[in-house]
């Protein structure tokens, strides 16, 4: 699934076509679109806004008050294409604006979702008043991040994973992040020290930063706006590494169930609490 880097980069990628029209919209998968497909049509003739992302959704801003929320969830992305013509197999809406670009949109196993709702509206739609802290912003401090895991109690990268108390990370990062930090990913959070959250804190804002500056992690389906594979697959030091040496110490990485998702770490660098 993409995480907060690879929708940031998608973002960032599509700030070219913001300020252009939607002339047209075609779907071969009607039931991606909330509340129906029939809903789409309320956004030809309107144009782009903004686009931005909340977590892992990616937010189109459109005149008339129009708001359409993408969630990738596990193999969807956005294609910038010069014509009709679909980039890949599995591409399931297209959009064409008004410059000649076609937006389109790929997902092999058909479960993101394209909703369209109203300004004042959409926020509560989707679900996003009920997202945590971004840890990218600035607010993210080290005492926010305190503050909303105040209270809180369970393994560690459960946590991270859960997107109301930090929003966009996922299986990738929360183990690079564990890692990063020198923390083992089933600590109990309300172990953790006050040098433990600086730490976590840290290691957070550099694994995600890294992320984005890598244009994201390809393990799977994902590709940028080009078609790109993103770079930050070569870096990683804990997803997946497990029965390979550790890159620190040169022991054997281990794997472990957390929330039913493989997890891999390093028993000897990463400090249970």
């Amino acid at each position: 699934m993409p995480e907060l880097p690879e929708v940031e980069t998608q973002v960032r990628d599509l700030q070219v076509v913001v300020g252009k029209k939607i002339l047209a919209i075609t779907s071969d998968t009607h039931k991606a679109w909330k509340p129906n497909f029939a809903a789409s049509q309320q956004l030809l003739g309107k144009k782009i806004l903004s686009i931005t992302r909340r977590a892992k959704y990616l937010i189109f801003k459109l005149s008339g008050e129009m708001v359409l929320v993408a969630h990738f969830r596990m193999t969807g992305h956005f294609l910038l294409a010069k014509s009709a013509k679909p980039l890949e197999r599995f591409i399931r809406h297209s959009f064409q604006l008004s410059n000649g670009v076609f937006l389109q949109f790929s997902d092999i196993r058909k479960f993101a979702t394209l909703t369209v709702c109203t300004e004042n509206a959409y926020q509560k739609v989707c679900k996003l008043v009920e997202l945590g802290i971004e840890p990218l912003e600035k607010s993210f401090t080290l005492a926010a991040l305190q503050q909303a895991f105040k209270n809180k109690k369970g393994m560690l990268k459960a946590l991270l994973l859960n997107q109301t108390i930090v929003a966009g990370i996922g299986n990738i990062y929360a183990d690079e992040i564990c890692f990063n930090a020198k923390l083992h990913p089933a600590s109990r959070v309300e172990n953790l020290t006050q040098q433990d959250f600086k730490n976590l804190h840290k290691a957070i804002q550099q694994e995600l930063r890294k992320g984005v500056k890598n244009r994201g992690t390809t393990i799977g389906e994902y590709v940028d706006t080009r078609g790109k594979h993103g770079k930050n697959q070569l870096s990683l030091r804990a997803y997946k590494q497990h029965g390979k040496l550790c890159g620190v110490c040169g022991k054997t990485m281990q794997k472990m169930k957390i929330s039913q998702r493989t997890t891999s770490f390093c028993a000897h660098c990463q400090q249970k609490r």
